[in-house]
């Protein structure tokens, strides 16, 4: 019980373990490979705890390592090239001098289909001098020695030159070079999180860009739709506006028709008067007179018959005019609809740039470059659909315009049709009036020509008065011909300007088109992307099965071989040299310069190890 209580007080976590594999590169290329266990162990009693053999004291923590059995295939490979430039390696041993330089070459690569971050460091003291082309990420001081950090970014390959040149040898003459470490991890369960979270990202920036297409799309659709409307309407306004100038022409001619009937029916007055004083003389004039007086009849009535025609054809071009105003709403309604579909697909767009702009990528730059590309595509988009919009008002605009011309002009011509309805009854009144006159004038001679002044005073009376009611009608005449005039030559203006505008439209369904497969071409990338993080994710499930565990640690050691100096010993002449110049050296003498000779090589290696 209490061993259970120890249990339950003591909050050990055991981490999962770590798998590190170490390969250390010896200076002949060899390599040797251990693979361990790492755990790290925690005591959060206030007693002290013995974990399979470890002693840990209260509130502490400890990392433990063991030796593990089996193979775990490495997600990252390391080729090693040394090359001795001015030095040679004989036995593990390289005879250097102060000119000699050992190039590092560490081809990088990684195998399954991830980046991985690697660092290389190099720890040296003074008598070392490192030399690279890239720098390195941090320098550090540890008890006199200096540490050299390059920390690389690897997608695919990478390769890494490093060189070490001797400033100066130890007192022995040599001096040990330093050990360079290659070391990486791959945790699978942050990898496999942050990947999952990178293809849901990715998936919503699919469907963005694949609701922009669609949206696209329709917009094109509804611009071609939208130009043949307006074809449609420049032809509609360019017959109302040649059929309002031709009935403007009409109308103007009347005018003139109708000041001609007026000096007509002005001289029959005239006429008249002068034949009342002379009737009485002669049977003639009366004859005459009836002639006269049934021709201007007659003329009234053609007149009358020619305003009625002038009526019908108001009539009709009122009715135009009123077909036309109802196109023009229905445009108008278009218009309205496409200014609203405009409005979707800036919504869209701003919401696809919001979301591409959302997305985590700082970690891959050629992620990162295309969002960036993606967004600024679509800020030319949505200025180009703002353009567009302004344009579709400023089109609104003009049919409003156009409609109360329109109007104004359909409620002119219903102004003429009624002054020209009241004026043709009045003419076929007094024509009546003239033949009843002239037929009263030829059946009642003997009467007329008792009364004849009295008869043509009212026949002239009635003559001057038609005259004067014709002169009020000429202006009204007048000033609807020119308003007609003027509102055809605005309604073919108009028709002008949406012909511009038109083709301007049929220039930006290009463009149009350009975006559509700029949209595309980044649907494509990212669909890509897609399949390479779904390639990514199977890869380190399977790496998963493989290695059985979530952390795996890779470490390389690559050993360089000990620098010692090139040393020319000058030793005693033997004893035939010696002989030759007169002297003699004694055998114990070169066997003790050989001791001591050898004995300084022993002290130099032995030195070497011990560091």
């Amino acid at each position: 019980m209490r061993s259970l209580l120890l249990l339950l007080l003591v909050a050990e976590l055991l981490l999962a373990s770590t798998v590190v594999v170490t390969y250390v590169v010896k200076p002949d290329g060899k390599t040797v490979t251990s693979v361990k266990f790492r755990d790290v162990l925690i005591n959060n009693s206030p007693r002290p705890l013995n974990v399979s053999g470890v002693v840990l004291p209260p509130y502490s923590a400890a990392v433990v390592e063991r030796e593990a059995g089996g193979v775990y295939p490495p997600f990252v490979a390391v080729d090693v090239d040394l090359h001795y430039i001015n030095g040679t390696l004989t036995e593990g041993v390289l005879k250097a001098d102060k000119d000699t330089v050992i190039e590092l070459r560490l081809g990088i690569r990684v195998l399954l289909p991830i980046s991985a971050f690697v660092m290389v460091s190099v720890p040296v003291d003074d008598k070392i001098a490192v030399l690279y082309e890239t720098p390195p990420t941090s320098i550090t001081q540890i008890s006199g020695t200096t540490v050299y950090y390059w920390t690389l970014f690897v997608t695919n390959y990478t390769d890494f030159r490093i060189k070490f040149r001797v400033r100066q040898f130890g007192s022995f003459g040599a001096v040990r070079m330093p050990s360079v470490t290659v070391s990486t991890a791959l945790r699978l369960n942050d990898t496999l999180t942050a990947l999952v979270k990178r293809a849901g990202e990715l998936d919503a920036a699919y469907a963005q860009l694949r609701n922009f297409t669609k949206a696209t799309s329709l917009f094109t659709d509804t611009v071609y739709g939208q130009l043949q409307n307006l074809t449609q309407l420049i032809q509609i306004l360019n017959l109302t506006g040649t059929a309002l100038r031709q009935g403007a022409a009409a109308l103007n001619t009347s005018t003139y028709a109708l000041e001609a009937l007026r000096m007509q029916i002005l001289a029959l007055g005239d006429a008249a008067n002068g034949v009342a004083t002379a009737l009485n003389q002669s049977l003639l004039l009366v004859d005459y007179q009836y002639t006269a007086l049934i021709t201007a009849a007659n003329l009234l009535e053609a007149q009358s018959s020619a305003l009625s025609s002038y009526k019908a054809a108001a009539a009709e071009a009122f009715k135009s005019l009123r077909d036309t105003q109802t196109q023009l709403y229905t445009i108008r309604k278009n218009l309205l609809n496409a200014r609203w579909t405009l409005d979707e697909a800036i919504k869209n767009v701003e919401d696809a740039k919001r979301r591409l702009s959302a997305l985590n990528v700082s970690g891959v730059p050629q992620a990162r470059q295309a969002v960036e590309t993606a967004v600024a595509a679509l800020d030319s988009a949505a200025a180009q659909l703002y353009a567009l919009r302004g344009v579709v008002d400023s089109l609104i605009s003009t049919v409003d315009a156009s409609i109360a011309i329109i109007d104004s002009a359909a409620n002119t011509l219903e102004t003429t049709s009624r002054s020209l309805g009241e004026l043709a009854p009045l003419l076929n009144n007094t024509a009546v009036s003239t033949r009843r006159n002239a037929t009263e004038l030829r059946e009642a001679t003997p009467q007329i020509v008792r009364n004849a002044t009295k008869k043509l005073q009212e026949v002239a009376h009635n003559l001057y008065k038609t005259g004067a009611d014709v002169v009020k009608f000429a202006t009204p005449l007048h000033n609807a011909s020119a308003t007609l005039a003027n509102v055809g030559t605005q309604l073919q203006k108009y028709a002008e300007e949406l012909d511009k505008f038109r083709v301007e439209q049929l220039r930006a369904l290009p463009r149009l088109g350009f975006i559509q497969s700029a949209v595309q071409n980044y649907t494509y990338i990212v669909e890509t992307q897609r399949r390479e993080v779904e390639t990514q994710m199977e890869a380190l499930r399977r790496y998963y099965a493989a290695v059985n565990t979530t952390e795996v640690e890779l470490r390389w050691q690559i050993e360089l071989p000990v620098a010692v100096r090139n040393m020319t010993l000058s030793l005693p002449p033997t004893q035939y040299e010696a002989a030759s110049q007169g002297g003699y050296m004694q055998p114990p003498t070169l066997a003790a310069v050989l001791t001591g000779v050898a004995g300084a090589t022993g002290a130099v290696f032995f030195l070497l190890k011990k560091r």
